[in-house]
This record gives structure tokens, C-alpha cells and sequence, in this order.
């Protein structure tokens, strides 16, 4: 990988979950500042200072961190990648917005041991997702929220998105249900009904989707870019539940309780 372009900023975020719900995530970036690697546990956020203690493949991850606040040593191995059928921002893509959003695999399978600051997990029979995101800027207000599993899954960003001398609520939303793939998107003229650090509600045509945040106390700090610089900060918290809800007019097609979500809310209260 390799960023060569000032002022613009390209990164990876892979999640790992244990069967327990223990969420190790890894934040691989590069932007004006070279490259940088954020790691966050299921209590804190950290900054990897040398990054070579890191080893990132499409096969799975090494580590060999030790530094005073974090240590980690073993490898978690990858599986069975998920792959979207198509583009998560299908034509949108192409517009000149200053986030693009990549999905790489909305779930796979992972197996591994980790020790971490001396306390030995075990990923065997985990789940894995993998996104990415490029461009100038992150959103100035945005949610994020995923969960991942092997037979359902989601992953949705809602965002503020200038377009000149505009702004637009834009939303992408990919489910996966066994092996079946549903999709809300400002391109498919899917509608933010309702927006909240507890509810979501997005609706497309016949079809609505509910999400739920049942607790969302504990927030860990990440750096974001501006300009291609690593100057601002979001709040992440990796292991949460949810309850998401999809109907089809009034038969729900799907109702799951996610005890270990990840989500971001970086709105303004209004």
C-alpha cells in the first residue's frame, strides 16, 4: 500500500472478534505524516510507535508489540472472505466527495492466540470484517456502525457530505442475511427517517430498517485526517449491543440481537 498523493489520506480498519465478544481492532493508515497504526482493545485506544512491531497481510495479522503501555504477541489467521456482490457506493463513487468507502469483507473467519498486555485471548472460531476508507477529509458528522457475524451481518455509515456549495445526508447500508445481500443508499434513494446516538431508522421504497443502540458508555479516542493530516479525533466504541430490524412493509425478514456491535456517533446533538 501506498499513499503518494499530498494532502489525501488512505487506511484499513480489521476487526477481530473472539467467540466471548473480546473486539481487537487495527487501523492500518497512511496520510502526510507516512504511515501510522492504530490498535484498539475492547478498554482502550492505542498509537502503535513503531510500526514494524506490525505485520498485515490478506492472510491474517502478526504482532510483536512491546511498548510501555501495550504489549502484544501471536497472529490472528483470516478465512473465507465476504466479498459485496458490488461497490458499496455504487456510481457515487465517482462524485468528488471527500470520503470514499470501501468494504473488503463483510465477515470472515479467524483463528489465532493472542497474548495481550499478559492476558492470553483466543480467537479460534472468531469473526472478522474489514473496510477502508480515502480521500481528503473524514466527515465533519457521520455514525458508522457495524456487526458481524456469519450469518448476518451489517455495516452502515450515514454522513454529511459537501457537494460544492451543498450539503447532503448521504447514507450507505449493506446487509448480509445468510446469502442474501440487501442495500439502502442515497443512490438507491433510501431516506434517513430518523437519526440518533439510540435509533436509526432508514427506508427504501417497501423496505425499512431499524437499528437500536442498546448501550453506547464507553467511547475510546482515534485520530481522524483533514487535509491529509492526522489532526482530528473520533470516538469509537468497539463492543456494544444492538438490536437492527428489517421489514419488507409489515413482515420482518430479519430480527437479531448483536451483543458485541461497534459504533461511531459523531453528530451534533440537535
Amino acid at each position: 500500500m501506498n499513499n503518494k498523493k499530498k494532502n489525501r489520506f488512505f487506511g484499513i480498519y480489521y476487526k477481530h472478534q473472539s467467540v466471548s465478544g473480546y473486539t481487537l481492532s487495527v487501523i492500518d493508515s497512511f496520510s502526510n505524516e507516512g504511515k501510522m497504526v492504530q490498535i484498539i482493545t475492547s478498554d482502550k485506544a492505542y498509537l502503535l510507535k513503531d510500526t514494524s512491531q506490525i505485520n498485515i497481510s490478506k492472510e491474517g495479522i502478526e504482532f510483536s508489540i512491546n511498548q510501555e503501555d501495550l504489549k502484544i504477541s501471536g497472529s490472528i489467521k483470516y478465512q473465507n472472505l465476504s466479498k459485496p456482490n458490488k461497490d458499496i457506493m455504487s456510481y457515487f463513487r465517482y462524485l468528488p466527495i471527500e470520503c470514499k468507502h470501501n468494504i473488503y469483507s463483510m465477515h470472515h473467519d479467524i483463528s489465532g492466540n493472542l497474548l495481550i498486555n499478559n492476558e492470553s485471548i483466543s480467537f479460534d472460531n472468531g469473526d472478522g470484517y474489514m473496510e477502508g476508507d480515502e480521500g481528503r477529509n473524514f466527515p465533519k458528522e457521520y455514525l458508522w456502525f457495524n456487526a458481524s457475524k456469519s450469518d448476518s451481518s451489517i455495516t452502515l455509515a450515514i454522513a454529511d457530505i459537501p457537494l460544492g456549495l451543498f450539503h447532503i445526508l448521504g447514507n450507505t447500508c449493506l446487509i448480509k442475511y445468510k446469502d442474501k445481500e440487501y442495500r439502502f443508499g442515497t443512490y438507491n434513494f433510501s431516506k434517513v427517517k430518523k437519526l440518533s446516538r439510540k435509533e436509526i431508522i432508514l427506508k427504501k421504497g417497501s423496505y425499512t430498517l431499524e437499528i437500536n443502540i442498546l448501550d453506547d458508555s464507553s467511547f475510546h479516542p482515534l485520530k481522524a485526517p483533514k487535509k491529509g493530516d492526522m489532526i482530528c479525533y473520533i470516538h469509537e466504541c468497539p463492543s456494544l449491543p444492538a438490536r437492527y430490524i428489517l421489514k419488507k412493509k409489515n413482515d420482518i425478514l430479519i430480527d437479531t440481537t448483536h451483543p458485541f456491535a461497534s459504533f461511531e456517533y459523531m453528530f451534533k446533538d440537535k
